[in-house]
């Protein structure tokens, strides 16, 4: 489960490329294409380093506007699509 203390970061698997800017990840393990748009090419370029879950989106808000807890609610949705196909690695705790 992806809570806001987990920590993620992209694992080994997808192929990355850009498309007009934005990111689209190749899972060759499941023949699979996934793009990304602008707000999630953004929170992929992001996920060079682990990072916390919650201070990414402290990030997003400096830089985003939204209504409160709307990033929060978007970027938790988008990361546990990404989880599932196994494009990133969660963990508990802090980053190394």
């Amino acid at each position: 489960m992806i809570e806001p203390d987990s920590i993620i970061c992209r694992s080994h698997i997808p192929i990355e490329t850009q498309i007009d800017g934005e990111v689209v990840l190749m899972n060759l393990d499941r023949d699979r294409c996934y793009g990304l748009g602008k707000t999630g090419s953004d929170v992929w370029h992001r996920l060079r380093s682990p990072i916390q879950v919650a201070l990414l989106c402290s990030q997003l808000e400096n830089e985003y506007e939204a209504a409160p807890g709307e990033i929060l609610a978007d970027v938790l949705r988008l990361l546990k699509e990404l989880a599932a196909e196994k494009l990133i690695e969660v963990q508990r705790g802090q980053p190394s």
